[in-house]
């Protein structure tokens, strides 16, 4: 049994193109009854502009394929129905006497407010496709970035690991066996690193608000930082993915011990317009700061170079800036500042 005509109909979302063409046959229609027939009838130049009304209808039938994208729809529709009531009633204006307050309105009016809106549509629409393609470009350069680290970084340990389990086997020692767990525990924090890179730059799903000082807590947890050395000088409510926030407060705290060592301190605190996390390692030099959020870069040889990579994503993905600087201990300080918000506080003040 075949899928019944009103399904087909629904499926192929005629419905918006059947509305336009129906609001412009029937203003057609109406003009027709109300208004007395022209004294000079131009019927050929009726016949040639009456053939520019379809053209509007059907870029209606076309737009339904982005319906989905209502920003870019609803004014594109609009003026494509606004555009063909100009055209019907500027073909009819060769049959029928229209008013003059009716022409103005129905012809003049219905053009101009039609472009408007279409310039509005398309307009919306250049924005949507460069954003569209930035949003590509930066899933290549992730995919350029795990073949790197597939094919170097994940390659290496392999290959320690395969020599020295060879050496192993032939009775060289168990001792080599060390290496073989080592590398393997290289490889597995290289391809949880790369598992979080893949989607930190994502958009976030649900977002709920987060404490600050609970998800600093929940990162603590799955770290080597101790809790003692975590100090949250105020609590403040996020709108966050609380998954994807706690990861970054966790590369964060991993940064902190790689650098500072296990006695390092770590600060957490709100912002004006977000918060920041500091600790009072060795921090990082200025001329460096700009390039710790590329992926693969990174000055300890036993780290991966994903981590803040991976910060950055995320930061991203909330609408939030990440800026580098320096804590007054001189150690390193990272502060998320929300773009909106941002924008909120510059223009009314701060607030108190």
């Amino acid at each position: 049994m075949g899928p019944r005509r009103g399904d087909v109909l629904e499926n192929a979302d005629v419905r918006p193109a059947a509305a336009a063409v129906a609001i412009v046959v029937g203003a057609a229609s109406l003009q027709v009854v109300l208004f007395p027939a022209a004294s000079d009838t131009s019927w050929l130049r009726f016949a040639i502009e009456i053939l520019l009304v379809p053209l509007p209808l059907i870029c209606s039938f076309v737009l339904s394929t982005i319906r989905d994208v209502q920003a870019v729809w609803r004014p594109l529709y609009v003026g494509t129905v606004l555009i063909g009531l100009y055209a019907v009633t500027d073909a009819l204006d060769e049959v029928v006497s229209h008013p003059d307050t009716f022409a103005v309105v129905f012809e003049d009016g219905a053009l101009f407010v039609g472009a408007v809106a279409v310039v509005i549509g398309g307009y919306r629409w250049v924005g949507r496709k460069r954003a569209y393609e930035e949003d590509l470009e930066r899933r290549n350069e992730r995919l350029d970035q795990f073949a790197s680290v597939v094919s170097h970084d994940l390659r290496n340990p392999l290959n320690v690991a395969q020599m020295r389990l060879e050496l192993a086997r032939d009775g060289h020692g168990i001792e080599h066996l060390d290496t073989v767990a080592d590398a393997h525990d290289r490889m597995e924090s290289l391809i949880e690193d790369v598992l979080q890179l893949a989607r930190s730059g994502d958009a976030v799903g649900d977002t709920e608000d987060v404490g600050l000082a609970t998800v600093a807590a929940d990162a603590v947890a799955n770290t080597n930082l101790d809790a003692a050395a975590l100090t949250v000088e105020a609590d403040m409510n996020l709108r966050a993915d609380p998954g994807r926030l706690t990861a970054v407060f966790e590369n964060l705290f991993r940064n902190a011990l790689d650098h500072g060592g296990p006695d390092v301190q770590v600060r957490v605190g709100p912002l004006e317009d977000g918060f920041f996390v500091e600790d009072d390692g060795p921090g990082i030099p200025p001329e460096e700061r700009d390039r710790i959020f590329e992926s693969g870069y990174t000055n300890n040889p036993d780290g991966t170079g994903l981590g803040l990579a991976i910060v950055s994503g995320v930061a991203e993905a909330h609408g939030w800036t990440v800026e580098a600087t320096a804590a007054e201990s001189g150690g390193a300080r990272f502060e998320f500042r929300d773009v909106a918000l941002a924008a909120e506080v510059s223009t009314s003040g701060p607030r108190r």
